[in-house]
């Protein structure tokens, strides 16, 4: 038995695909309604949809088996998940920075 499984990945259903984040929040209901039909169908049926930022569009993640970690994998595991989590709050603030025009 190894150390990790593949899971299906959380953030995309396992797709491998998730909306663009240029168009994050980026239409209201009423300016999807302005458009032209097809430019509409294109946006709601996934034609600019990226690959997966978490599973690089593989659609599964790789999770460690934490019981079967040595004492050093686990310790590098919560550094690099300490590390990820930063860099996701650093993100978020700079996001609402951006938000209130800063």
């Amino acid at each position: 038995m190894g150390k990790y499984y593949w899971a299906i990945c959380p953030h995309c259903e396992g797709h491998g695909t998730m909306d663009n984040p240029a168009f994050s929040d980026g239409f209201t209901s009423s300016e999807l309604y302005d458009m032209e039909p097809e430019e509409r169908h294109r946006i709601l049926n996934g034609a600019y949809d990226v690959a997966c930022s978490s599973c690089k569009g593989s659609g599964k993640i790789k999770v460690p088996i934490i019981s079967a970690l040595t004492f050093s994998e686990k310790k590098a595991l919560v550094l690099e998940r300490r590390d990820r989590r930063e860099l996701a709050d650093l993100a978020q603030m700079e996001k609402m920075e951006r938000m209130m025009g800063c």
